[in-house]
């Protein structure tokens, strides 16, 4: 009865040694996402032509993604009748896959003047009063085409030192790929159409200028808390001023 016994524990240790020693399974891959936020708000001036008895404040904004993957939206409709295209997002992983994850954004043609498609309020932009915090401003522009055109960050982990996105599609397309790629940006210049906030009326003192990047969240991200950006100012009959900066991307 011994002898039996003295083998099962001898191959029980084997088993014991032979599992120890294989190498540890592999890592269920992660996502790799991006991180969106706006750089720092530049140009700002007051724009008293483009409509007549208007004062419109002008500034040029950078969407960024300074993530570990690239921001990417695939738009698409069923036919070109429909007028909007649904939008999901592309979200890639460590194991070289991606997935698409529907979200509630949604892309539609022009609108701004410009002939291609735009993702719906993927940036926002609002001014308030510097005593009370009292939003007295939006931003006019609703429309944006986001792609690869400023490079803002490229010595972050997998930012290409190209242009992978660009374009925003043309009127008779049923899919429209969109995107940033990491460590790029994407500027809308103070002089691009509805570029502004409508400020006629205000009265000469200090307001905060806040652009944000996702507003609603709709997108997947790793931060969600550091999308926006602002800066101070003192408006004047005269003009604009900057009076400090606040955090950017």
């Amino acid at each position: 009865m011994k002898r039996p016994a003295a083998l099962i524990l001898a191959m029980l240790a084997v088993v014991a040694v032979l599992a120890f020693s294989r190498p540890p399974a592999a890592g269920a891959a992660t996502d790799r996402l991006p991180d969106l936020g706006m750089a720092r708000l530049r140009d700002l001036s007051i724009d008293t032509t483009t409509l007549p008895g208007r004062r419109l404040l002008r500034f040029t904004t950078v969407i960024v993604n300074i993530g570990a993957g690239p921001f990417e939206t695939i738009g698409s409709r069923p036919d070109a009748g429909t007028a909007l295209m649904a939008v999901k997002q592309r979200v890639y992983n460590s194991a070289g896959s991606s997935r698409q994850v529907s979200t509630p954004a949604v892309m539609f043609w022009a609108g701004d003047g410009h002939d291609h498609w735009h993702i719906l309020d993927i940036e926002a932009y609002r001014l308030t009063r510097l005593d009370n915090g009292r939003r007295v401003g939006t931003g006019a522009k609703h429309g944006f085409c986001y792609f690869d055109n400023t490079p803002y960050r490229l010595g972050l982990a997998g930012a290409p030192t190209y242009s992978i996105y660009g374009g925003c599609g043309t009127s008779g397309d049923l899919t429209v790929h969109t995107g940033l790629s990491v460590g790029w940006g994407d500027t809308y210049p103070a002089g691009i159409a509805f570029q502004w906030i409508d400020i006629t009326g205000l009265k000469s003192g200090r307001y905060r200028l806040r652009a944000t990047a996702d507003p609603a969240n709709w997108f997947a991200e790793t931060n969600n808390t550091n999308n926006s950006t602002w800066v101070n100012i003192q408006l004047t009959n005269s003009g604009v001023r900057i009076v400090t900066y606040g955090p950017a991307a």
